[in-house]
């Protein structure tokens, strides 16, 4: 028997004790007091038979009832049954009574149970009257002896219940439990990196929830898992290379195959390669700190619009030298931006890093001669900074995945770690983020700097 079931075994075993023990305090305490109470009820009743009967020097015929009336010492039987006629008759004095009867009537004293010298149990009720004190009573062995048979019935139905209830525990442990071992072994075999394995769950409730769940996870996992391979792949590659290039030159230098003058130009190569490996690298620990929470980020108040027209310069500086003549960057700043000067907290340099970053993800993704928006507007009070391009768009189910800090939607060279850095640097500003792209249309990149972060000045 697994965990769950011995749990849901113990739970109904004390389920049932619980059951038992209120059905015991029922029984024992508050039906017998239920029962007195409607005895006394009955009892009340029957003295105003015997008061009536006294009144004609008679008896009544009262069943299951005893009844006396008691005038001084005098004790007479007043129920036709115990007489045997119709008329009252006379018991004797109270000392001769104690001789002929067991019941105390003196000490009974208005509802009471009572025990007589014999041992037996009576219920009875004593009230006064004008011919004396009226003493009705019955038998109480005929309820102690109900509630034990109550009591042997409660005890009798606890225990069947028990067994009753234990295999049906075992059963229902056994059901329940079934899909929550296959959710285990799944489990296991994600983080084995077994991503294929499935189990048909249909229960309809929360564990078959927590399946989906759990589908969509390993849906994930495997994604980054992938991302990550390629990721590695990539380093190796791009490290392999250019360490390839510096070896051969090195040792072309070294063995003196060349002549002065080609040894400047091998030992440009080098540096060049050098320079490759330093950006690479360089990214790697960028995104390693931004990742970690380091303080690289440091902020200072700054004039927005200062700071995308100063971006804007750079950029185009860099269309310019770097041969990208067939690109047109145009700077885009909303009217009602004109006369507010708009201040927040940016470290210029990183921040830039995010808008060449949107910059060149824009020239990868456009054709020759597009044109490339650069804006800055107010949505919502929020402040956008954007970059559109009017290229091919990004696919839909790319769009998740973009952020990541491996992801390249293509096989072109790079890493794979812009807009991961970017991320990373606009959530370290308290930024929010986006991309908003259409098949054919194009894709825009953006990061909001919310209102309660900007200051007019």
């Amino acid at each position: 028997m697994n965990k769950i079931s011995k749990r849901i075994v113990k739970y109904m075993i004390l389920m049932n004790l619980v059951v038992a023990i209120i059905g015991l305090i029922l029984t024992s305490f508050i039906l017998p007091k239920i029962y007195i109470n409607n005895e006394y009820i009955d009892l009340e009743e029957a003295s105003e038979y015997v008061l009536e009967a006294a009144k004609n020097n008679t008896v009544t015929d009262l069943a299951n009832i005893y009844a006396v009336l008691i005038n001084n010492g005098k004790v007479t039987n007043m129920c036709k049954a115990n007489n045997g006629n119709g008329h009252m008759g006379q018991m004797g004095k109270m000392g001769m009574m104690g001789k002929m009867n067991s019941i105390d009537y003196e000490s009974i004293k208005g509802r009471q149970v009572f025990k007589s010298s014999d041992g037996n149990t009576y219920i009875g009720l004593k009230r006064n009257s004008s011919y004396g004190d009226i003493v009705v009573y019955k038998s109480y062995e005929g309820t102690k002896s109900l509630i034990k048979s109550v009591n042997l019935i409660m005890i009798s139905i606890f225990l069947f219940s028990l067994i009753i209830s234990t295999f049906i525990a075992v059963y229902l442990g056994g059901k329940f439990t079934k899909p929550i071992i296959s959710l285990r072994k799944r489990a296991n075999d994600i983080s084995k990196g077994i991503y294929s394995s499935k189990f048909e769950i249909n229960t309809k409730d929360e564990i078959q929830e927590l399946n989906d769940s759990i589908d969509n996870m390993a849906k994930e996992l495997e994604i980054k898992d992938n991302m990550q391979k390629e990721f590695i792949a990539n380093v190796s590659h791009d490290l392999k290379t250019p360490l390839s290039v510096i070896r051969a030159n090195s040792e072309v230098i070294k063995d003196g195959l060349v002549s002065d003058k080609e040894v400047v130009e091998y030992a440009s190569s080098i540096i060049e390669e050098v320079d490759v490996l330093t950006d690479l690298v360089g990214e790697i620990l960028v995104l390693t700190k931004l990742r970690d929470n380091k303080k690289i980020i440091k902020p200072s108040e700054y004039d927005i619009k200062r700071f995308v027209k100063e971006s804007y310069d750079k950029l185009n500086n860099y269309l310019i030298n770097g041969n990208y003549n067939n690109y047109d960057l145009q700077l885009k700043i909303d009217k009602n931006l004109y006369n507010k000067n708009i201040f927040a907290c940016i470290d210029n340099n990183y921040l830039f890093r995010v808008l060449s970053n949107f910059f060149i993800n824009a020239i990868k993704h456009s054709e020759s001669k597009d044109k490339i928006v650069f804006g800055m507007r107010e949505v919502e009070n929020n402040i956008e900074v954007y970059m559109k391009d009017y290229g091919k768009g990004i696919v839909p189910e790319s769009i998740n995945y973009i952020w990541d800090r491996y992801y390249k939607e293509d096989k072109s060279g790079g890493m794979g770690l812009g807009l991961a850095i970017s991320k990373e640097i606009i959530l370290a500003h308290g930024f929010n983020y986006g991309v908003e792209s259409n098949i054919g249309e194009g894709s825009k990149f953006y990061f909001d700097i919310p209102r309660s972060l900007i200051k007019e000045k």
